[in-house]
C-alpha cells in the first residue's frame, strides 16, 4: 500500500475510496474474479498488489480514476 501511494500521490483511505473499492474497478481488480489485488479479510491482513499489473491499470485508466 505505501508504494501504491508514492506512485498515485494520494494516501490510503483515498486510494480505498475511489480505486480499490469502487465497484467498476473492484470487480476487475480482486484476485478472487481473476485480478492482480488480494483485498485483506480480517482487519489487520494486509494488502498485496501486483506491481506491474497495477501500475498498468492506474496508467490506462487514469482519466477514469481522477476525473
Amino acid at each position: 500500500m505505501n508504494d501504491l501511494e508514492k506512485k498515485v500521490n494520494r494516501k490510503s483511505d483515498w486510494i480505498k475510496e475511489n480505486i480499490l473499492y469502487r465497484t467498476k474497478f473492484k470487480e476487475i481488480l480482486d484476485s478472487e474474479n481473476g485480478g492482480f489485488v488480494f483485498y485483506p479479510k480480517p482487519k489487520g491482513q494486509t494488502w498485496s498488489f501486483h506491481a506491474s499489473k497495477m501500475a498498468k491499470f492506474l496508467d490506462e485508466n487514469f482519466q477514469r480514476i481522477f476525473s
